[in-house]
């Protein structure tokens, strides 16, 4: 609810008697995008945006965070959270938020220009034994990265190859080898039912959203946008410098023609 709404938790703290400042129960964190680009956060909460098509396993994912079983299902119609301390392994503790995006739902919220800016990374679930479940996946991770890149908040994303208890499909293993190769991304994160260990990827989740300058996709489109920037920036510098050239040997001549002037 502080993640959401801090508003109203400030009111409720209020309301059930807290007795010191309000303002100071609330630590204030620098924007995500400066973290990016000081390639370090200092948050103790990271939020994670949960997408995946319908039955690829995300409430699987969000059960494993609240330690319940990965096999119990869950119907749901709209967006669900779930919150709980995630230990590292050196031993800090981090509170990790996870957000399940509806499938329907996100063309609809990514037209919101900041959606992506609460955002501290981004998970893409998809059924490892089917096919289609994949293709469907890559479509939405190409989605968001494009509007990350759009937005100026790209975060950084991972793959979930969920139900690895399965027969895996081959075209979808082979293939989601080479997109994460492609965008710059890690390799796929199995998730299996039958699997004891659901920490291994509750940690790979905050260990990446810990390093906000990594695991970010890269389009061609934004590729080429970066290309196209760095020749700007070395065409500026060369005329910058061309400039300062020109502006010296106009001075050094004017200071000749002086000192012959002043001779004769």
């Amino acid at each position: 609810m502080t993640s959401q709404d801090p508003q109203c938790s400030l009111a409720n703290l209020i309301y059930i008697g807290y007795g010191g400042d309000p303002a100071s129960a609330l630590r204030i964190t620098r924007r995500r995008f400066m973290d990016r680009k000081k390639q370090r956060t200092e948050r103790n909460v990271f939020q994670c945006f949960v997408f995946g098509p319908k039955s690829a396993g995300k409430s699987s994912l969000l059960n494993s965070l609240l330690g319940r079983s990965l096999s119990k299902t869950n119907t749901t119609t709209g967006e669900c959270y779930a919150a709980n301390v995630v230990e590292q392994l050196r031993g800090s503790k981090k509170t990790l938020i996870l957000r399940e995006i509806p499938e329907d739902g996100v063309k609809d919220v990514l037209l919101t220009k900041e959606f992506l800016a609460a955002c501290d990374v981004a998970v893409f679930v998809y059924d490892s034994s089917n096919e289609k479940s994949w293709k469907r996946s890559r479509e939405l991770l190409l989605e968001v990265a494009r509007r990350g890149e759009e937005s100026c908040y790209a975060v950084p994303c991972l793959l979930i190859a969920a139900k690895d208890d399965l027969d895996p499909n081959p075209v979808a293993v082979q293939d989601s080898v080479k997109v994460s190769q492609k965008l710059g991304i890690e390799a796929p994160i199995p998730l299996s039912t039958k699997s004891s260990d659901h920490n291994n990827i509750l940690r790979r989740i905050v260990s990446a959203a810990e390093h906000p300058h990594l695991s970010i996709p890269e389009t061609e489109t934004g590729r080429n946008c970066k290309q196209y920037q760095q020749l700007v920036n070395r065409s500026l510098i060369f005329i910058s410098i061309g400039a300062a050239v020109t502006v010296v040997g106009l001075a050094a001549y004017r200071a000749y023609a002086a000192s012959r002037s002043n001779s004769n």
